[in-house]
């Protein structure tokens, strides 16, 4: 355990040192600037690197992430990638998949820093010394730290094609086939280098999301500035908390309120956050303790940095010698990125969209050694296979019988706004 004078030097180190290493993960909170739903936290942030042990894998992977968690008994650190519902689901995609992420892929680190208040502390098989001379490492490393440079998005379709799409789903709700979908489109660039450290670390300054994330592994890195956890397990315990419902925000006091005040009052997100919310109760009940799921709290509207969002919490008690990744296989993909009914909204989701979402609306996160875990969902986030030199950002939201196409576009550009003018990219919607 060692003391820090200045947490956020230290944090900015950190980022910059995880050029040192192929495996990498740091998870922030931000935790000082957020009005957030209560039980969010647990750590300012968690940062962990250099891996002992790794596991990917295409195929049986639930069963593979049981079978490496028993047999080290230590940390796991990763991602469950959207497209591991291939498995779970028996429904294999054809669409292009220009990420090519496994469908998991997590590591066992050797050193696991945990970081709250003034102080860290440092899980590591090494001697104290050691540890030591690695604090001094991270403390004094050069962060070659640059301006962002512009960069260019493509849409991968035309505002026209994404319009004519939802009229589509909305046929599909009308027949009864679905009651919600999560349809999602995707900005990218398929021939840039970029620094990934320095752009998380300049954007999570501006976006201080609660479910930050930077993760390295042999394939992609993520830059991530989530809002929303998936799933948490404490002991028994396991919440889930969904985001269904977006505003954006203003700098004018009065004009934020009404934003905010709006979104509180909007039957249509109501509507959709309620659709999900008993989606995640009905996944969460397979794995629960009989009369133990409960909605702790239902719509409500929180602030971030740049969008107000409406938040449902969910929590259940696990079976008594349920395994933890039980939990995981029974409510994965998270409702809030798929729709209701779940199955038939991952067919069409597959019909509609362009291409495979790999990690984007999977989830990344750690799993400790007596089997607890937080995963976060992967979204407002940047997806870059450095090999391909691909990069992409997917947004979405849901649509239902009151969606008005134009209004769900707009949306989503709010959602992707606050990256795209990190980059001085101004869209193009011809």
């Amino acid at each position: 355990i060692f003391n820090l004078k200045e947490k956020d030097y230290f944090f900015r180190k950190l980022v910059f040192f995880s050029e040192e290493y192929e495996h990498f993960c740091l998870l922030d909170s931000n935790s000082s600037k957020n009005n957030v739903p209560e039980r969010y936290f647990e750590y300012d942030f968690i940062c962990a690197f250099d891996a002992i042990e790794t596991l990917s894998s295409n195929n049986n992977s639930i069963l593979k992430i049981k079978d490496f968690h028993s047999k080290f008994n230590d940390w796991m650190f990763g991602c469950l990638s959207y497209d591991l519902k291939d498995e779970i689901f028996n429904i294999p995609s054809n669409s292009n998949d220009n990420l090519n992420s496994d469908h998991i892929s997590f590591f066992i680190p050797k050193y696991v820093i945990l970081a709250k208040g003034s102080k860290i502390e440092i899980l590591t098989y090494e001697n104290k010394e050691s540890t030591k001379s690695l604090i001094n490492q991270i403390s004094t490393y050069y962060c070659n730290e640059q301006k962002l440079t512009d960069i260019t998005f493509k849409a991968r379709e035309s505002k026209q094609s994404y319009l004519q799409k939802i009229n589509k789903i909305k046929y599909h709700i009308k027949r009864g086939d679905i009651y919600e979908i999560n349809y999602c489109q995707e900005f990218f660039n398929d021939n840039i280098l970029i620094s990934p450290h320095n752009i998380f670390y300049h954007l999570n300054k501006s976006t201080q999301s609660p479910f930050a994330s930077f993760l390295k592994n042999n394939k992609i890195n993520l830059i991530g500035f989530s809002p929303e956890r998936y799933l948490s397990k404490n002991d028994l315990k396991i919440i889930s908390q969904p985001i269904k419902g977006t505003s954006g925000r203003s700098n004018d006091s009065d004009q934020d309120t009404f934003l905010f005040n709006k979104l509180l009052k909007s039957k249509k997100d109501i509507s959709e956050n309620i659709m999900i919310v008993d989606l995640v109760r009905n996944d969460l009940s397979v794995t629960a303790k009989s009369g133990s799921v409960n909605v702790d709290k239902l719509c409500g509207v929180y602030s971030f940095s740049n969008v107000h969002q409406m938040i449902s919490t969910i929590s259940s008690q696990l079976k008594n010698g349920m395994h933890f990744t039980e939990v995981i296989k029974t409510s994965f993909p998270m409702g809030s990125m798929t729709g209701a009914p779940k199955y038939m909204a991952l067919n069409l989701i597959d019909k509609f969209e362009e291409n495979k979402r790999s990690l984007y609306s999977g989830s990344v996160g750690y799993i400790t050694p007596n089997g607890d875990f937080d995963f976060n969902v992967v979204i407002r986030s940047l997806i870059y296979n450095y090999k391909r030199k691909y990069l992409s950002l997917s947004v979405g939201g849901a649509i239902t019988s009151k969606s008005i196409p134009l209004k769900e576009y707009e949306e989503c550009i709010i959602k992707a706004q606050p990256i795209f003018n990190a980059f001085n990219h101004v869209l193009d919607e011809e």
